[in-house]
């Protein structure tokens, strides 16, 4: 597989759509315990200070979500299922269940729709100064259904694009000397429903490469953990970048 190489005219632009756990006051913490709240249902621990830290390598654009995943999952198109979701591993989500047609909208206008406006003007602005390569930062739980995911990074991408497939593959053997594990396309598909899905359609394989980094939460949990991973793909990217 060749190898993949930067333009020089490269503009890259980080994004974290999981980065809060925050639930609006007016949603009375969508009824709620706080340990519901505070768990991976509701967002990705680590994933924001670890966007962070690379968006500040490489002096890039970072978005970030501002509210948890199941106020509106930004990382879900408007008609899907679960982009407001009625319940979580079988429990109900009692502020979502009996939302009216109205209200839905009213919830996507408000709290969906601004981050999506937002992520969108930043990669349009981007693309007219070159290709864009953007990094969506993301993290997994660690165990799920009793099944353990043992792999420290998943690199998400769309394999029907060359562009993305060897980008990943590129970045995935600068990381392995770091002695992290890491996977493409696990724990999940990379062309499924998510960010980086709908601005492949929107910007084109020209001009635009989106790839998810999902961290484990193994690692990405704790400071050092965040600051492993995070130097590890800045390391990672630089040395591409430089190439």
């Amino acid at each position: 597989m060749p190898s993949w190489r930067p333009p020089s005219n490269l503009q890259i632009v980080f994004t974290c759509e999981h980065a809060s756990k925050a639930v609006p006051t007016e949603l009375h913490e969508l009824g709620l315990p706080a340990a519901v709240r505070n768990s991976h249902r509701s967002w990705d621990p680590g994933a924001l200070p670890i966007a962070e830290t690379l968006a500040e390598a490489f002096d890039a654009v970072l978005v970030q979500g501002k509210w948890s995943r199941l106020v509106a999952d930004l990382n879900r198109s408007a008609s899907h299922a679960r982009v407001i979701a009625r319940s979580i591993d079988g429990l109900d989500v009692p502020g979502n269940v009996d939302l009216t047609k109205a209200e839905h909208a009213a919830r996507l206008r408000t709290f969906w729709k601004p981050y999506r406006d937002e992520v969108l003007a930043y990669m349009k602005q981007a693309s007219k100064r070159g290709p864009v390569l953007h990094l969506s930062v993301h993290s997994f739980v660690e165990e799920l259904g009793g099944v353990a995911r043992h792999n420290d990074l998943g690199l998400l991408h769309d394999p029907a694009r060359v562009g993305e497939l060897q980008f990943c593959e590129r970045l995935r053997k600068e990381l392995l000397p770091g002695g992290l594990s890491v996977r493409r396309n696990f724990p999940y598909y990379g062309h499924t429903d998510g960010v980086t899905t709908w601005l492949r359609g929107v910007l084109g394989a020209k001009r635009y490469l989106g790839i998810e980094v999902e961290c484990n939460q193994r690692l990405s949990r704790t400071r050092p953990g965040q600051r492993r991973l995070a130097q590890a793909l800045s390391g990672a990217l630089l040395a591409m970048i430089r190439d």
